[in-house]
């Protein structure tokens, strides 16, 4: 009797916590890596890599605190107030197989039986770019203030092009600050390395570069075929922000710069402009404050309706939070919330869909400042900040990525069109190996029940989750460790707590690995 109580608790508990219900081995979290830490972990990358079993081992109390915490991956946007295009947000259940794989030891299993880590060089883009600008080799003066410098590389195209894609790499990231790029369209710009280049010398702003930031990619295809026209004849002028404390580094950046074919037709043309910004605020030494920015800045909204693409909002070390959203009256529209600013880690956030920011509406930008010991990152506590140019003092600064909109602009799903776009490397096992062959579902549309099959190629840690059509999770089918080979599951339209489910369309997601299929099953009434 004994016996029997103890194993009826074994298998209880067993069930509470299915994540320990079976052997967890490197094989089983490398996917969860791949996903989420190589492509900045690797050997070349920054810091330290962790891209196989023995990098891994002495570094696992570090990774379960940093994944604790959230400050690992980064990822300082709150996706609970927006989501955008490559989010590095670990999953809850990821999250869980991998403490959990920590604190049973880190059992290494056969090592072999783990994915394939991708390629990863210096550039994060795939493919041959259609012109590499190198900007010409030089050396930082900043010794104990900031420095500005621009430099001009002639395009040297004689008809003009739209650019779909670039991707800025700098030579020595440690000294780039950050880099502002523009086109001078009249080719007349000239090179200066005074320390005083504060003004942008082209007219027109195609993006930025700051620490943490990928390439600016978009989407090819119609409705979403979007570019930047580059004129024949313009000359590209890059600012650099050198920082203090680098005098002696030497830096040699490029600039790669992937074009629509000569001749293609019907591309919307892209813009950048940093419409929100202060530079009338004061925050004095041991004290906090906010200050916010309004676009436009008068009592009337914008004059025309315009689709946002991206936010790239933009401070220094004192700031400790920042959010955008539009508005009209009461209504508002969100568009980013970053409740801990991290100067380190800073983006170009891509909307999943494009937003409809609409006629009338204004941007409004809050960003916070907290000038006391409880921001270990705020350069001198018993000092006062002012908005300034250098590292020490602080911007806001809060940029965007647009075009005119277009009927249905808002319903482009670009997370999509993204998803698979040749240009971006691959970076999960859904991209390096095959793991499931394509869901079968039948009866669809049904009335009582509906079979869900597929096949795995590998053992693989799998979900299966159902949602309505508000996007909400309605039942979790599966959240476990699968064997490869054939499954099915039999849905009968009730919720978790089996509840019969309204009739209507329902989305079926299914993970294995990091492979994500999904699809529709409409459910009809008696």
């Amino acid at each position: 009797m004994n016996r029997n109580k103890l194993l009826l608790a074994l298998l209880f508990a067993a069930a509470l916590n299915p994540l320990r219900s079976w052997a967890q081995t490197y094989k089983d979290v490398a996917p969860i890596f791949i996903a989420n830490c190589t492509s900045c972990h690797h050997p070349g990358g920054i810091q330290f890599p962790l891209t196989k079993y023995s990098e891994v081992v002495p570094n696992g109390a570090l990774i379960k605190a940093n994944v604790q915490n959230l400050k690992m991956p980064p990822w300082p946007a709150d996706p609970s107030y927006k989501h955008y295009v490559h989010e590095r947000v670990v999953s809850a259940t990821d999250k869980a197989l991998l403490i959990s794989w920590i604190d049973g030891g880190m059992v290494a299993g056969d090592t072999s039986l783990a994915p394939p880590i991708p390629v990863y060089g210096n550039a994060q883009l795939n493919g041959t770019p259609d012109l590499i600008l190198s900007l010409p080799k030089f050396t930082s003066t900043s010794t104990t203030a900031d420095k500005y410098i621009c430099i001009n590389v002639p395009v040297n195209l004689t008809q003009d092009r739209y650019v779909r894609a670039f991707e800025y790499i700098p030579g020595n990231a440690a000294i780039i600050h950050h880099a502002v790029i523009t086109i001078d369209t009249t080719g007349t710009s000239v090179d200066d390395y005074s320390g005083n280049c504060t003004n942008f010398q082209g007219q027109i702003n195609i993006g930025d570069y700051a620490p943490g930031m990928g390439p600016t990619v978009l989407p090819g295809v119609a409705p979403a075929k979007l570019g930047f026209r580059i004129k024949a004849g313009s000359n590209v002028s890059v600012q650099l922000h050198i920082p203090e404390g680098t005098a002696g580094q030497k830096d040699s950046s490029e600039l790669r710069l992937f074009f629509y074919p000569i001749g293609e037709t019907g591309i919307r043309e892209m813009y950048f402009q940093t419409v929100l910004q202060n530079w009338n605020f004061y925050v004095p030494a041991n004290d906090s404050i906010t200050a916010t920015a309004k676009y436009p800045t008068g009592t009337a909204g914008v004059p025309i309706d315009i689709s946002l693409y991206s936010s790239f909002p933009h401070s220094h070390k004192t700031c400790t939070s920042i959010i955008n959203f539009a508005y009209k009256n009461t209504d508002t529209i969100p568009l980013i919330r970053i409740p801990h600013w991290d100067f380190h880690w800073q983006g170009q956030y891509t909307f999943e869909k494009m937003v409809k920011f609409p006629q009338g509406y204004h941007l409004f930008s809050s960003h916070k400042y907290d000038n006391t010991i409880n921001n270990p990152e705020t350069p001198n506590p018993n000092a006062p900040v002012l908005p300034g140019l250098f590292t020490d003092d602080e911007m806001l600064f809060d940029s965007y990525l647009f075009t005119f909109y277009q009927a249905g602009d808002e319903n482009i799903d670009i997370a999509a069109l993204l998803a698979n776009d040749p240009l971006f490397y691959p970076t999960s096992v859904s991209q390096t190996e095959p793991t499931i062959i394509s869901p079968r579902v039948y009866p669809n549309p049904f009335t009582e029940s509906v079979n869900l099959e597929y096949t795995l190629f590998t053992a693989q840690f799998v979900q299966v989750s159902v949602y309505n059509n508000l996007g909400q999770e309605v039942n979790k089918l599966a959240a476990e460790v699968q064997a490869s080979g054939f499954h099915r599951y039999n849905w009968h339209g009730r919720d978790a707590s089996g509840q019969k489910l309204p009739p209507g369309m329902y989305t079926y997601k299914i993970q294995a690995g990091n492979k994500k299929c999904s699809g529709q099953m409409i459910l009809k009434s008696n």
